[in-house]
C-alpha cells in the first residue's frame, strides 16, 4: 500500500465529519466525502450533512467539549437531538469522562474514549478507514493487563477480543505487553520488538476471516487432516506434546485429509490445542 501526504485517499462511500482546528486533515479524505469542521460555528452546519453512517472524527480533546455543547444548543433550539449522528471516534480521550454520557445519546459507537487506546497516526487512518480491505485491517485497541485480553478496533469499527496468550514469543524474542501499538496501515501489531500481522490474529480469532481464508486453499490443503496440522504449528506444538495420543497418529491424521479420528482422540487433540472439537476443522 502506497504511503505518501500528497495522495488523497479514495473513498468508500461513508460520510466522515472531522473535528480539527488545523489543516492537517486536508486531502486525506475525499472532499466529496468529508465534511472539516474548523470553528464551533461550523458544528451546527456538521448536523445537518451527517446522516445514521456518518463517522465523526475528534481529532483534538478539545473538540469533545465543543460537540458536546453544540449538541445541547441544538437540542434547545429545535426541541429534538441533532441526531442519531452515526458513529464517533475519538483520536484523543476525552478531558473529562462527564463529557461521554452526552455524546452515547446521540452517537450509535464510540471509539477511543479510554485513556489506555492506542490509534494509528491519522494519515494512516484515514487509508484504512477508506480501505476496501478495512474490515482485515486494524485502526487501534486497547490493553487489559489484569484480564490478559487485547480489544482492537478493526477499519470498519467493530471489536475484536483475544487472549493476550495467543501472542506467543518466537525465538529470542518476546512480546512486550507493556509497549502496544498499531502500525503499517493496520497491517501490524507490535508489542516492542514483537510483532504479529492483521492477518494473523485474524486466522486465529475471527471463524469468518478463517472460512474466507481457507475457501481460497486447494483442495489438497482442506480438510481435518491439514488443519490439524496448521493449528499444531500455530500453537507451536510438536507432535509428540498430546498427553494421550501418539506422535504417529498425529503424523497419520494430518497426512490424510478426510479422516477424523474418533470422538476419544478428537476431544484429547482439542484440549491440547485450547479449542473446541469442532473448531480444529476451521483451521
Amino acid at each position: 500500500m502506497k504511503k505518501t501526504n500528497e495522495r488523497r485517499v479514495a473513498s468508500n462511500g461513508r460520510r466522515f465529519v472531522v473535528l480539527d482546528s488545523g489543516s492537517r486533515t486536508r486531502g486525506l479524505f475525499d472532499r466529496n466525502r468529508a465534511f472539516l469542521v474548523s470553528t464551533p460555528r461550523d458544528l451546527e452546519a456538521a448536523f445537518l450533512h451527517s446522516t445514521t453512517e456518518s463517522l465523526w472524527i475528534i481529532t483534538r480533546p478539545q473538540w469533545t467539549e465543543r460537540l458536546v455543547s453544540a449538541l445541547a444548543r441544538s437540542l434547545l433550539d429545535r426541541g429534538q437531538p441533532a441526531g442519531p449522528l452515526g458513529d464517533l471516534l475519538m483520536l484523543a480521550p476525552s478531558p473529562r469522562s462527564e463529557l461521554i454520557p452526552p455524546l452515547r445519546s446521540h452517537f450509535r459507537r464510540i471509539i477511543g474514549d479510554l485513556p489506555p487506546f492506542r490509534i494509528l497516526p491519522l494519515e494512516q487512518l484515514a487509508e484504512v478507514l477508506t480501505s476496501p480491505r478495512r474490515s482485515d485491517l486494524f485502526i487501534g485497541g486497547c490493553l487489559d493487563r489484569a484480564t490478559e485480553s487485547l480489544t482492537l478496533v478493526r477499519g470498519d469499527l467493530n471489536l475484536l477480543t483475544v487472549p493476550l496468550r495467543i501472542f506467543r514469543t518466537r525465538g529470542a524474542t518476546k512480546p512486550d505487553f507493556k509497549q502496544f501499538d498499531v502500525d503499517e496501515y493496520g497491517y501490524a501489531i507490535r508489542f516492542g520488538a514483537y510483532e504479529a500481522s492483521a492477518d494473523k490474529v485474524l486466522y486465529e480469532a475471527d471463524p469468518d476471516y478463517r472460512r474466507r481464508f481457507n475457501a481460497q486453499r486447494p483442495a489438497t490443503e482442506q480438510g481435518f487432516g491439514p488443519s490439524l496440522k496448521r493449528l499444531r504449528i500455530l500453537r507451536q506444538l510438536s507432535r509428540d506434546e498430546f498427553p494421550g495420543v501418539p506422535a504417529r497418529s498425529i503424523a497419520s491424521l494430518e497426512r490424510e485429509s478426510a479422516v477424523k479420528p474418533r470422538a476419544r482422540t478428537l476431544n484429547a487433540l482439542a484440549k491440547t490445542l485450547q479449542v473446541d472439537p469442532e473448531e480444529i476443522e476451521t483451521y
